[in-house]
Formats: C-alpha cells, structure tokens, sequence
C-alpha cells in the first residue's frame, strides 16, 4: 500500500504547478455528463493485527473493471461524479510452509459491486487539459467469487470453494483518493470529456465473516489462519473514462462581431434606441 501511495503523491506534486499557473478567466464547462469507464485494479489484502499473515507476500496481481458515472459540475471548481463499478477485491500469495517443506499457493477473487460518491476538485488549465484530485467513499455488495488453495508434495492438495457468508463479508465500505486529467474535446456539435485517473484504495471493514469469527465456519487461509485481527481489502485502480455532455455545446460565433452589426438602423443611418 506504502507503493501506492508514493505513486498518488508523485503524481500529486506534478499536478502541482499546474495548478498554481491556473488561468481563472478560462472558461470551465458546468454541463452534466454521462460516461462510461473501463481500467485495471490491482487488489490485495491488508492483514491488520495479524504478523502472521501480514508477513506474507502478496504478488501484484492485475484484474479488470468497469462502470457508468455521471459527472455533476457544482461551481467551478468542484465536480461530483457518482458511479457504479463492477470490479474485484482479493489477494495471491505464495509461500513455502515450513513444517513440510511444501509450497503453498492461495488465491482469492471475490466479485463486487460498488457505489462510489467522488468530489473532484478540477483546475482548468485549457478544455483539453484539467488536472484533478479526488476523494470519495464507497460502498459495494459481494456478488461472488472463489478461492483456492494448493499445496505441492509430499502432501499434495488442490481445493477450491465458492465465496459466501461462510468466509467472506457481504457488504463492503471503504475511501479512497487519487490523481485524474480531465480532457474535453469538440466533435462537430458535441463534445466529449475523456477522463484519465489512478487512486488508491482502503477497505474500512473487516471482511473475514461472522461464521469464521464465530468458528462456525472452515477456516480456509495460509500458513497460520488465525481469525485475529482485521482482513481490509486494499488496491491500486488505473482508469479511462469516456463521457457526453447532456448539453450540446452552444456556438458563440456572433460573439466576435460588434453587436452593433445587428442592430437596425433608420433612413439617416443612425442606430435605433439612441
């Protein structure tokens, strides 16, 4: 997670003096939006409490996402863009178990489905180039998923289970915060906003079930599976929106002609209403 943060921060501060040189004269689109978004998240799990697991390491694993958002200008500077995002939460470690000498595997892959409330704070330095910070709170429902656990000889063993209240929260909540440039583009008499962003994220609640707390359940983990402390999903998303205003864009061609250019003038060629 410390990984991820640094990347947001980096980030952070090239966004930087960009938004120092901000033209406030530049004019800022205030039109709602509706989009589509499709990137990567790359998920894992913190073990808070628990050295045990905690200690594990966790490979970089890369899964798809989507949504449908819908950008809602509140000033201009402010923009609050709701969403719904389907993605995954889990983890994929490897390590030797020390007792056999075997090599143990294990995965997790839940599926989600979130509702994400996102305040973004946008700098227009031109249409096509808006830089952003975001913040936000999510909530998201399980719909699903596996994990598997295999171990090599001498004591082979393959299992793989479904995901469900036996071993895994069904509601999830959680923050998050990260970086984005917002580009809007004229095409004929529309426009389209694409919007680029990478934001790390926090899980708030335990995911380890109330079966498992309550020894109802198998416990299924690595190396020593305690029910201890707190299991937080965590993650890395990487994103490209793609959205149309619900406006089209208004010409402003007369604009650069004198109004009086369009006024009606008498028989001596004095304008009307002087």
């Amino acid at each position: 997670m410390k990984k991820y943060l640094i990347i947001i921060l980096v980030l952070s501060a090239f966004c930087s003096p960009s938004f120092s040189q901000m033209d406030k004269k530049q004019p800022v689109d205030k039109t709602m939006a509706i989009g589509l978004k499709g990137g990567v998240n790359i998920p894992r799990m913190y073990y808070f409490q628990n050295s045990a697991l905690s200690r594990l390491p966790q490979a970089y694993t890369i899964t798809p996402m989507g949504g449908l958002f819908l950008d809602i200008p509140m000033g201009n500077v402010f923009l609050l863009s709701p969403e719904f995002v389907y993605l995954k939460r889990g983890t994929d470690i490897t390590y030797l178990h020390q007792p056999s000498g075997a090599t143990e595997h294990y995965t997790m892959s839940v599926h989600f489905v979130d509702f994400r409330l996102p305040l973004e704070a946008r700098w227009a330095i031109k249409p096509y180039l808006q830089p952003y910070l975001v913040v936000g709170a999510e909530v998201g429902m399980r719909l699903g998923g596996q994990i598997r656990l295999t171990r090599t000889a001498p004591n082979t063993f393959d299992e793989t289970i479904d995901v469900g209240d036996a071993n895994m929260s069904l509601i999830h909540a959680g923050a998050f915060a990260g970086v984005g440039l917002r580009s809007k583009i004229g095409i004929g008499s529309r426009d389209i906003v694409l919007k680029l962003s990478a934001s790390i994220h926090q899980g708030l609640l335990d995911t380890y079930s109330a079966k498992e707390i309550g020894g109802n359940a198998s416990a299924h983990n690595v190396n020593a599976y305690q029910i201890t402390g707190l299991r937080l999903p965590q993650g890395l998303e990487v994103c490209l929106g793609v959205a149309i205003p619900l406006e089209k864009h208004q010409d402003d061609a007369c604009a650069t002609f004198s109004h009086d250019r369009y006024r009606r003038r008498g028989k001596g060629g004095r304008l009307f209403g002087f």
